[in-house]
């Protein structure tokens, strides 16, 4: 039987290699904001450390120094906060010995920030929202939403797939975008809910979905991301929730992973930028691309908070996180809306316009956000694109199936707030160098 098994994994490789979508681990580390591959170094267009946080060493130096200022504070406390903090493992589950402090601190601190921007119904002594308000009845027309709590969980991958096989069940039905993410498809996989897909914003064929079906079962639940990761346009939030307000059952989960600390005033998203965060139910975020930590949250109503505790596995099971990445997600979650944030978002959206407009006059498509996919269609194209990208200093790793679909093979450009105006100038010229490789 290991005999099959090996001879199995074998030819199943095999044909990855034949088909150009074999995947070797790449061995990195960073200098300043270079990416240092096989000795070499190159402008890195690959990762999503969009605004420089999660390798710029005067982040970590600063938030220690921070902690560790006693002669500011006045007292011991911040130093003991920060040992207290800095441990290998959390020890336990969150349900079982990992629940330290710093979660209770970020949770209040997330919940707040989104709070301070939605309108939310008032609350009578026992902390209940006050249901003459209208909270619970639903958002449409603007009305006041019940108080957020947030949930932090372990990553963004976790929280979809947990989240969305958790909370629905067979009388419910999941209407994914066809092209979200794969941890958003594996809570669909997984979860006993009634799942279908409707092409990748197309609002009519949504909106066709919803009257064949919503009145089929109990909760209809639109499911997308705000930036899709792959194609880096956004999502038709503001059509979405025209659609959400026509019926009284249907829900919106939307996943902020690539434009959390990036849109909005206050950097807390799309939803925040388009005045939508009362529409939405479920809004899950990363710590781990704009603000360079570790980690994802959901934003819901309590009910959720403690049905989620209570009931997902992957939350239940898993160890917790180690205080000290909790800690310095605190840190920068106080930075967000610092002005040296604010700058770096205003400038990556700078070098963004100027990049797409530099692909215009190329005949290029420009996308929505920070993320450009520049696509080949064929797999060996891609390979070639990352080799002439590679030969002239720049690392932009190829993007194939089943990333990506079928025929869909690609460079995924990540522009961060590390880049130069003269190195958009140089990414430029290295596009029209190759530019037949692309499809417009």
């Amino acid at each position: 039987m290991e005999q099959a098994l090996y001879q199995r994994l074998e030819q199943a490789l095999s044909a990855r290699k034949s088909a150009g979508t074999w995947r070797e681990l790449p061995l990195v580390s960073f200098s300043d904001n270079r990416i240092v591959l096989d000795a070499q170094s190159y402008l890195d267009l690959s990762s999503n450390d969009y605004l420089g946080i999660a390798r710029d060493p005067k982040y970590t130096k600063t938030f220690f120094n921070t902690m560790l200022d006693t002669e500011r504070s006045g007292s011991e406390f911040a130093g003991h906060f920060l040992m207290s903090a800095i441990s290998a493992g959390a020890t336990g589950s969150r349900l079982l010995t990992g629940n330290h402090s710093f979660y209770f601190y970020i949770e209040e601190l997330i919940a707040s920030l989104y709070n301070r921007v939605q309108p939310t119904a008032p609350t009578d002594a026992a902390g209940q929202a006050d249901a003459s308000s209208g909270a619970g009845a639903g958002t449409a027309g603007g009305a006041a939403a019940e108080p957020w709590v947030s949930l932090y969980l372990s990553s963004g991958f976790a929280a979809n797939e947990g989240i969305l096989s958790t909370l629905f069940g067979k009388h419910d039905l999941l209407l994914v975008d066809k092209l979200a993410h794969a941890s958003i498809i594996d809570g669909m996989l997984h979860s006993p809910a009634k799942t279908l897909r409707y092409r990748h914003n197309d609002m009519e064929h949504l909106a066709a979905l919803l009257q064949a079906h919503a009145a089929s079962y109990e909760n209809v639940c639109i499911v997308t991301e705000s930036v899709f990761s792959m194609d880096g346009d956004q999502a038709q939030l503001e059509a979405i929730v025209a659609l959400k307000r026509r019926y009284p059952n249907v829900l919106l989960y939307v996943d902020e992973a690539h434009s959390f600390g990036l849109f909005g005033a206050g950097g807390l998203g799309l939803c925040e930028e388009l005045g939508l965060l009362a529409e939405v139910d479920f809004l899950m975020c990363t710590m781990s691309k704009a603000l360079g930590s570790y980690g994802a949250f959901l934003l819901c109503k309590p009910v959720v908070k403690d049905y989620l505790i209570n009931f997902m596995r992957p939350f239940i099971y898993s160890t917790a996180l180690p205080a000290i990445n909790i800690s310095f997600s605190l840190y920068i979650l106080g930075l967000l809306h610092s002005s040296a944030l604010q700058a770096k978002r205003l400038y990556l959206r700078k070098i963004t316009a100027y990049l797409h407009s530099n692909l215009r006059e190329l005949g290029l498509t420009p996308s929505q956000s920070q993320i450009q996919p520049l696509i080949t269609g064929d797999n060996d194209k891609a390979l070639l694109a990352c080799s002439t990208f590679k030969r002239t200093g720049i690392l932009a790793l190829p993007i194939r199936y089943p990333t990506v679909p079928q025929g869909q093979a690609r460079l995924r450009l990540s522009l961060s707030s590390s880049l130069l105006i003269d190195d958009i100038d140089h990414i430029t010229r290295v596009i029209a160098h190759c530019r037949q490789l692309f499809v417009e």
